[in-house]
C-alpha cells in the first residue's frame, strides 16, 4: 500500500486576508507548522516533496527539521486556480475556471507519477488548498470533478491522506485533518 500525506501549507495570510506567493508564514502559520512537525515526528517517510511557493517551502522546512530529509521541490505542486475559482459551498461556475479540466489533468499526472515512483512507500507532499481540492474531486468524481470541487474546505497546515493499493484503487483516509493544532502527540 502506498500512503501519500498531502499537507496544505500553514497560514501565510496578512492582516488584510491576502496571501501572495512571496508571503512568508505569519506567526500563527509558524505555530501551525511546529504543531504539525510534532505530530509527524515519528513518521518514517521515504520521500518528501514540496511546492516551489514560499509558504509551502517554509512549512516543509519546519516539519523537516525533525526528519532531515532531502526535499524534492517541484512547480507541479504549486497553487492552481485563482480567487475566481469557487470557494467551498459556492455552486456557481465563475469566470476563470475555464481551464479546470486542464488543471485536473496536470494534477492527476503529477499525482500518478508520485504513486508510480513511490509504490509501497509513505510520502509527504507540501502543497496548496486548491491543488488538494482538485485531486480529491478527481478521485471522487473522475467523470465530472468540477461538480465536486466546491464541497471541500482544506485548512491551513492540514493533512489529507490517500492510500493507493497495488491495483491503483484509492482510499481517502482523511481530509483536512488539523488535530495537531490541539497540541497533543500523535502518530498516524
Amino acid at each position: 500500500m502506498t500512503r501519500l500525506y498531502f499537507v496544505r501549507h500553514a497560514d501565510a495570510y496578512d492582516e488584510n486576508g491576502i496571501q501572495l506567493d512571496d508571503y512568508s508564514l505569519n506567526n500563527l502559520g509558524k505555530l501551525q507548522a511546529l504543531q504539525l512537525a510534532k505530530r509527524l515526528k515519528n513518521n518514517k517517510f521515504q520521500a518528501m516533496y514540496c511546492s516551489k511557493v514560499k509558504r509551502a517551502i517554509e512549512t516543509c522546512e519546519i516539519v523537516n527539521e525533525l526528519h532531515k530529509m532531502e526535499v524534492i521541490h517541484t512547480s507541479a505542486l504549486n497553487e492552481v486556480g485563482s480567487d475566481l475559482w469557487p470557494q467551498p459551498g459556492v455552486q456557481v461556475k465563475p469566470q476563470g475556471i475555464d481551464n479546470f479540466n486542464e488543471v485536473v489533468k496536470t494534477i492527476n499526472e503529477a499525482y500518478r507519477k508520485l504513486v508510480k515512483r513511490h509504490r509501497g512507500q509513505e510520502v509527504i507532499i507540501f502543497t496548496h488548498g486548491n491543488w488538494i481540492r482538485v485531486l480529491l474531486s478527481r478521485i471522487l468524481n473522475p467523470q465530472n470533478p468540477e461538480k465536486t470541487f466546491s464541497h471541500f474546505l482544506i485548512h491551513n497546515s492540514s493533512l489529507t491522506i490517500v492510500d493507493v493499493n497495488d491495483d491503483d484503487y484509492e482510499y481517502i483516509i482523511s481530509v483536512s485533518d488539523t488535530a495537531h493544532t490541539h497540541l497533543y502527540e500523535s502518530h498516524i
